[in-house]
């Protein structure tokens, strides 16, 4: 494999690795270390490393500005960098990525997604001058888009670099979500989908299971049911946020979004031999909203929740979705009990077409 563009005194650290980085981020990396920091540049050719039916990180360098940036780092689409700006609020740096689409299919932007923790220097903002959430990349061509640095509008420089790991995510054409609510819920399903068939984590559906089980000990009414909603033990939702590795609490476009779930065990599709060993489905709902009360105990207000079944085939050692994701409301509550807030009742949950989750599979 040959590496193209680099200096020629410079040092190629080339990665390829099984990297589990928690959230966003897929298995592949490759990295590059350049002794110019001022200019790195990384070039990948799609006939010299091709990921299959994905889409990934082929070229990314500097093209303006006069601050300092370097690319540390690639994880498909996700990249890792250091920018330095100077000491001037007009300050900026300009860098372009290219992507390639390897899939068989047309894929869209969808948006970007990172952590807090992986983004040093809030006094330094991202901006993407061009590209647009559904602007599209056919299979077997690339696309190139500039990302700008700068200082926020008002702050005096004073923390002048920001390492950050973004992911500029895409998605298939045909599964795009239409709003940041839903690239939120999107991300949550994704990994719902690898902790039933232990993709990232080899035990997590054990982990998960198994504390269902522990319902007395988690003030749960049985084993049909957890959540990581207002009420919930301690050990519930710190189970649920390290099986979700930070799907759950996501910057998106540079807004913090915040996933509460309800993760349901029960027999959705009446049948016998699908499901676990005991026929039982997992169905996940997922909201965004902050479930605040403001109905009245004859009317309590409702939300906006997304559901979507899991079911198996082989007594629950492989899951697949049933059908696509739901969108519907579910009427707010308190865990646990009835009027009031912080939980939505599942048992509410009718589609924007009000069916339920039994008839919708």
């Amino acid at each position: 494999m040959k590496l193209k563009h680099l200096p020629l005194l410079g040092l190629l650290l080339l990665i390829i690795s099984v990297a589990v980085i928690p959230g966003v981020f897929a298995t592949w990396q490759y990295a590059m270390s350049s002794p110019d920091p001022k200019n790195s540049s990384f070039s990948l050719t799609v006939e010299e490393y091709n990921f299959n039916g994905v889409v990934y990180v082929t070229n990314a360098y500097k093209t303006s500005g006069d601050g300092e940036f370097l690319f540390t780092g690639y994880n498909l689409t996700t990249v890792t960098s250091k920018a330095t700006l100077k000491n001037s609020t007009t300050s900026s740096v300009t860098a372009k990525i290219t992507v390639y689409n390897s899939a068989s299919e047309t894929y869209a932007f969808n948006a970007v997604k990172y952590t807090a923790e992986h983004y040093s220097n809030t006094d330094i903002v991202y901006e993407l001058p061009a590209l647009q959430h559904g602007d599209p990349v056919e299979a077997g061509k690339s696309l190139s888009f500039d990302v700008i640095f700068a200082y926020k509008a008002g702050v005096e420089p004073i923390n002048t670099t920001l390492d950050s790991i973004l992911n500029f995510d895409f998605v298939k054409l045909s599964e795009l979500p239409k709003d940041e609510e839903e690239i939120a819920v999107s991300g949550a399903l994704g990994q719902f989908e690898d902790i039933l068939n232990g993709n990232t984590i080899s035990d997590s559906l054990a982990q998960l299971t198994n504390q269902m089980d522990d319902f007395d000990a988690n003030d749960r009414h049985d084993d049909s049911y957890i959540g990581n909603v207002t009420g919930a033990t301690d050990e519930d939702s710190m189970l649920l946020e390290n099986l979700f590795q930070d799907n759950l609490t996501l910057l998106i476009n540079g807004v913090e979004t915040s996933v509460t779930i309800l993760i349901k065990r029960e027999n959705v599709d009446g049948k016998a031999n699908t499901g676990d060993a005991s026929g039982r489905e997992m169905t996940i709902y997922m909201t965004t909203s902050d479930l605040q009360q403001t109905g009245s105990w004859l009317r309590p207000a409702s939300a906006t929740v997304f559901a979507s079944v899991f079911t198996s085939n082989d007594d629950g050692k492989t899951w697949s979705q049933v059908g696509e994701m739901h969108e519907g409301t579910a009427t707010i509550k308190q865990y646990n009990g009835w009027y009031g807030g912080g939980s939505f009742d599942t048992d509410t949950w009718k589609s924007l077409d009000g069916k339920t989750i039994e008839q919708l599979v």
